[in-house]
C-alpha cells in the first residue's frame, strides 16, 4: 500500500463494488493497469492479460478460448508472486476455469522496508481481485460466472479458508492445501524448531537413522546410544509439542488450544528445511515483532529462534493475530496435508478440523469441510500436485450436493485418490501441551 491511504483503498473498493458488472472499459476508474494482453496457445489456447489493481497488486488473468463458465481465485505462497501457481494453474485451465492470481500487494523479501505493506493486505487484495475477474469474465465472454472457487497452498492454503470464512458470498468453495491458522502459531512455532533443533542438530543423523530404522521408535523411551542429553530430549518434546490457540478475545484470552508440533517421523524433514525456516525468520522478524531484538543491533540468525510471541507486546499480538481463522465455514473446503511437514505444521490441520467442528458441530462441520492426510510428505510435493485435478472434481462435486441439499453431485469422497478422508473426532479436547494427534 504505498500510495494511497486506508480511506482511499476502501472508496476504491467501493467503487470496484460499484462497477464490478461493467467492461473492460472501467478499468481506469477501477485504477487497473494492463501492461501486458495477448493471446496464447499453451497449456490451452486462452488470452492472457497481466497488469497491477490499484498501485502496487500485480496480477495475471488467463481466459481460456474453451471456458467452462467459471472460475478459479488462486492466493499465492509465503515466498511467492503472480506467477506462483503450481498445479492449480495447470489443472484449472486443463478443465476450461479462467483463472486469476495476484502477489498480494507485497513480497517476502521486500515487506521489512516497505512500511505500508502488511501481511494483512492480502484479504483485500484477494477481494479486490475476485471482484475484478468476475467483471472481466462477464464482459469478455459475454456472461457471468457461475461458480467461483478459490485455492492455494501454505499461505495460500490459509487465505482460502480465510477468505471463505469472512467472505462466503464471493466464493463457492476451496482447495486449502497444508495451510496454519494463526500467525502466531505458524511463525512462533517456526522460531520454536528452529531453537530447539540447534540443540539437537548435533545428533540429527543419529536420529533420523534411528527413525529410518523403527518407525515407531519412543526417542522418550529407548534411548540412542549414546543417549541423548536430557537437554537435547527435551528439544525433542518441544519440537513435538507446541502449543497453540485461537479463538481469542480482545484481552487476548484464547479459548482453543490444539498441538502446532511437529509429528513424530517428520525427524528427516527438520533438517532438510531449517535452513529455509532460519530464512523465513530472517527475512520477515522485523515485521512479525519490530519490538524483537534480544541483544541489540542487527539480528543474527543465532537469535532468531529465540522469539517468543508470547511475550511480544499486546500491539504486536494483535497485528499478528489479524490473520487468526475461527472455524465459521459456510462453503465446502478441502484440504490435504503431508504428515511430515515441517515448515506448516501438519497440526495445524488437525487443529482447523478441530476448530471447525467446535464452531459448527461435528454433523456440520462434515457438510463443509474434507481433510485428507498424505503420509511422509513435506510442504507440498508431487502425491499432492498429482491430485489437483482430482480435489477439483471432487470440490465441484460436493459444491452441487451442498446447493443442491443432496439433489445432485456427491458429498467429500470417502478417499482422494489413495488416501482416506479423516473421521469426525471423538469428543472436543483441548490439545494445547500434550502429545495427543501425533502419529506414530
Amino acid at each position: 500500500m504505498k500510495k494511497l491511504s486506508a480511506l482511499h483503498r476502501f472508496a476504491a473498493l467501493l467503487l470496484l463494488l460499484g462497477l464490478s458488472a461493467f467492461s473492460f472499459g472501467a478499468r481506469g476508474a477501477l485504477q487497473v493497469t494492463i501492461d501486458a494482453d495477448e493471446n496464447r496457445t499453451t497449456p490451452v489456447a486462452h488470452r492472457y492479460l497481466h497488469g497491477v489493481i490499484l498501485d502496487d497488486a500485480k496480477f495475471q488473468i488467463l481466459l481460456p478460448a474453451a471456458w467452462n463458465g467459471k472460475v478459479v481465485i488462486h492466493t499465492r505462497g509465503f515466498s511467492g508472486t503472480e506467477f506462483s501457481t503450481g498445479a492449480y494453474q495447470t489443472a484449472a485451465l486443463a478443465k476450461g476455469y479462467a483463472f486469476a492470481a495476484s502477489d498480494e500487494g507485497w513480497n517476502r523479501v521486500t515487506i521489512k522496508n516497505e512500511p505500508e505493506d502488511t501481511y494483512y493486505e492480502s484479504r483485500q487484495r484477494i477481494m479486490e481481485l475476485t471482484l475484478y475477474m468476475n467483471a472481466t469474465v462477464k464482459a469478455y465472454y459475454g456472461r457471468a460466472s457461475s461458480r467461483t472457487l478459490i485455492m492455494g497452498g501454505s499461505n495460500g492454503g490459509h487465505h482460502t479458508k480465510w477468505m471463505l470464512e469472512d467472505f462466503p458470498n464471493l466464493y463457492d468453495g476451496g482447495l486449502a492445501g497444508y495451510g496454519y491458522n494463526s500467525q502466531i502459531s505458524q511463525w512462533g512455532g517456526v522460531a520454536q524448531v528452529v531453537r530447539n533443533y540447534d540443540v539437537i542438530a548435533s545428533r540429527i543423523d543419529d536420529i533420523i537413522a534411528k527413525r529410518t530404522a523403527d518407525p515407531a521408535w519412543d526417542p522418550f523411551r529407548t534411548p540412542l546410544s549414546p543417549p541423548l542429553t536430557a537437554a537435547q530430549l527435551q528439544a525433542m518434546h518441544n519440537i513435538y509439542n507446541i502449543p497453540a490457540r485461537v479463538d481469542c478475545n480482545t484481552s487476548f484470552r484464547c479459548d482453543f488450544g490444539y498441538n502446532a508440533g511437529r509429528w513424530k517421523g517428520s525427524e528427516a524433514t527438520w533438517k532438510q528445511q531449517y535452513s529455509a525456516l532460519v530464512g523465513y525468520l530472517r527475512d520477515s522478524m522485523t515485521r512479525f515483532d519490530p519490538t524483537f531484538n534480544p541483544n541489540g543491533g542487527p539480528l543474527t540468525d543465532s537469535e532468531l529462534g529465540l522469539w517468543d510471541p508470547s511475550k511480544s507486546p499486546n500491539w504486536v499480538k494483535r497485528e499478528l493475530r489479524k490473520l487468526d481463522l475461527t472455524g465459521q465455514l459456510e462453503r465446502p473446503v478441502i484440504i490435504m496435508h503431508g504428515t511430515f511437514d515441517t515448515t506448516v505444521s501438519t497440526g495445524e490441520t488437525a487443529g482447523y478440523k478441530r476448530l471447525v467442528e467446535k464452531a459448527l458441530g461435528r454433523q456440520g462441520a462434515e457438510k463443509v469441510l474434507a481433510v485428507y492426510y498424505i503420509p511422509g510428505m513435506g510442504h507440498g510435493g508431487t502425491q499432492y500436485n498429482d491430485l489437483v485435478d482430482e480435489q477439483i472434481d471432487a470440490l465441484e462435486a460436493w459444491i452441487d450436493y451442498h446447493q443442491s441439499n443432496g439433489r445432485s453431485g456427491a458429498p467429500a469422497p470417502a478417499m482422494m485418490g489413495i488416501y482416506p478422508r479423516e473421521p469426525s473426532a471423538g469428543g472436543d479436547r483441548d490439545d494445547d501441551d500434550g502429545e495427543h494427534g501425533h502419529r506414530d
